[in-house]
């Protein structure tokens, strides 16, 4: 195919996702307008059939599979991926969905119209099996954390558009050089969390991001639980997000208290204890480079962003879909909020 037809670059990191690649690679086989599109992958090192699922589809998608010798992380692998990229346009998702077959004609549509005289980044909503909620606009709170509050619910039949807090990095569309001005993912972070930081940056560099359900992307699986793996990357990065890119610090520290006060009570009932300390030890153990994160030129750090500027509620769903729903968490939570 012709680089000069190539308007779209789907990008994503794949790791042992035998069980799940097939269907979304079926699915951009099918996607209405797959000419003007390429499928850019980079492998971090899979052990299973990935790689050879992938090469099967390389006759009828416009695939360009970087295979990696270690796990990069997502956020490294994902701008990998966007330096090889050849489309205008890059679309950052994941190994484990399913795209409907008009969906980049609509988000091309839409960009149209959201696009004034500044750059736009839509995250279309994502959703699980049946339609209930994984990803619909997100809020980013000042302590870090980020999630979406109706996660779990039926996506509304309305058709809306609007401005939210937070890209998902299983739902990111945007032009490929704004991505590349903003030096893309923190590579720093691994995986979890990159978006929120990116995000941010975005934010203070004045492009705004649209979540809409005019046209959605299915996540293949219910992901009920959070494993240790998982935990410790979502904790530790939560902390990076508001050390790069929040105003005035020191104010914060009595709310950082008081939060981690909480966490350390859930991780003592859930028996994250050691996984809690191990992230505080991270912390201590690098702050020389995290204070380098903060201070580093590309930060663009004349600009961070008030406290003002992200939401102060914290909803009891990041506690997850279980624990939201025990009263202790859920009083515990009405008391953070109102410290806070």
């Amino acid at each position: 195919m012709s680089n000069s037809l190539i308007k779209i670059s789907i990008i994503f990191p794949s790791y042992n996702g035998e069980d799940v690649i097939y269907e979304n690679l079926n699915s951009i086989k099918n996607l209405n307008n797959s000419n003007d599109i390429e499928l850019v992958i980079v492998d971090n090192n899979s052990i299973d059939s990935t790689t050879e699922v992938i090469k099967s589809f390389k006759n009828s998608i416009n695939i360009n599979l970087i295979e990696k010798q270690k796990n990069m992380g997502f956020a490294e692998a994902c701008n990998i991926a966007v330096l090889k990229a050849k489309g205008d346009f890059i679309y950052i998702t994941n190994q484990d969905v399913a795209f409907p077959e008009d969906f980049f004609e609509i988000l091309v549509n839409l960009y149209k119209k959201l696009k004034n005289d500044k750059e736009v980044i839509i995250s279309p909503a994502v959703v699980f099996p049946g339609k209930h909620i994984n990803y619909y606009g997100a809020k980013l709170h000042f302590l870090g954390f980020s999630y979406t509050p109706n996660m779990y619910q039926k996506i509304p039949d309305k058709v809306n558009t609007f401005k939210t807090q937070k890209c998902s990095g299983t739902s990111m569309f945007m032009k490929k050089k704004p991505f590349l001005d903003l030096k893309g993912f923190d590579s720093f972070f691994f995986m979890y969390h990159e978006d929120s930081d990116f995000s941010l940056r975005a934010l203070r560099s004045n492009i705004f991001t649209y979540t809409t359900n005019e046209t959605m992307l299915i996540h293949q699986k219910i992901h009920m639980s959070i494993n240790a793996f998982t935990y410790y990357y979502i904790e530790r990065n939560r902390y990076l997000v508001i050390y790069k890119n929040i105003k005035n610090l020191k104010s914060y520290i009595p709310y950082i208290i008081v939060s981690d006060l909480i966490l350390l009570f859930q991780a003592i009932i859930t028996g994250r204890l050691k996984l809690r300390l191990k992230i505080y030890m991270f912390l201590i153990k690098n702050y020389p480079l995290i204070k380098h994160l903060r201070s580093n030129k590309s930060n663009n750090k004349t600009k961070k962003l008030n406290r003002s500027d992200l939401d102060n509620h914290l909803d009891p769903i990041i506690m997850g879909r279980i624990l939201s729903r025990v009263k202790i968490l859920r009083i515990l939570m009405k008391i953070v909020n109102l410290i806070l």
